[in-house]
C-alpha cells in the first residue's frame, strides 16, 4: 500500500516538475473575457469605419471565431489535454541525457503528448477548417439542409459532444494521478 503511495506521488511530482498543466479554469475564463471584449471592440470599429452596420460586423466577427476557431479549439484540448510553455525546448536542460535520452518518451507515457499555445492556435484552426465542412456535408448527404441555424446548429453540437470528451478524459486523467 505505501509502494501505491509512493509511484502515486512519485508521478504527481513529475508531472509538476515537467511544466505541464491541466486547463486553469480561472485563467481560461480571464482570458476567455478579454478576447470577447477585444472581438466586440474590433466589431465596434468595423461597424464605425466601413459601410456595414454594426450587428453585421458582430455578426461576420463573431460568427469567424465560432466556425473557425472555437470547435478546433476545443478539439485540440481534447486531443492534447496537457499544455508546456512556449519557450520550453525538448533537449534544452540535459536532463534528457540523464534519463538516457527518454524524457519526451517518458513524458508522453504519463501524460499523453502536450503541445504550447502557438502550436494549439495553430492546430485549432486547422482542425475546424477540416471537421466543421466535413460534418455540415455528411449531414446534408443525411437529408439535413445547409441554412444559418443548421449549421449553427451542427457547430454547437460539435463544441458540445467535444466538451463532453473533454470533461471525461480530463476527469481519467486526474483520477489516474490521485
Amino acid at each position: 500500500m505505501k509502494n501505491k503511495m509512493n509511484i502515486k506521488n512519485s508521478k504527481k511530482s513529475s508531472i509538476s516538475s515537467n511544466s505541464l498543466k491541466f486547463i486553469d479554469n480561472r485563467i481560461l475564463i480571464n482570458r476567455s473575457i478579454v478576447c470577447v471584449v477585444i472581438l466586440a471592440l474590433l466589431s465596434l470599429l468595423i461597424g464605425f469605419f466601413s459601410s456595414i452596420g454594426y450587428l453585421e460586423s458582430f455578426r461576420i466577427i463573431f460568427g469567424s471565431v465560432f466556425v473557425l476557431f472555437l470547435p478546433g479549439f476545443i478539439l485540440s484540448y481534447v486531443f492534447f489535454p496537457f499544455s508546456k510553455p512556449f519557450d520550453e525546448e525538448e533537449s534544452g536542460d540535459g536532463d534528457d541525457v540523464k534519463n538516457g535520452g527518454k524524457k519526451g518518451r517518458m513524458e508522453e507515457d504519463e501524460t499523453g503528448s502536450a503541445i504550447d499555445w502557438l502550436e494549439r492556435f495553430a492546430l485549432s484552426f486547422a482542425l475546424s477548417i477540416a471537421v466543421v465542412p466535413l460534418i455540415v456535408f455528411y449531414l446534408n448527404l443525411a437529408g439535413i439542409r445547409i441554412n444559418l441555424l443548421n449549421v449553427f446548429l451542427e457547430i454547437l453540437g460539435i463544441i458540445i459532444i467535444s466538451l463532453i470528451i473533454l470533461r471525461y478524459r480530463l476527469r481519467k486523467i486526474s483520477e489516474r494521478f490521485t
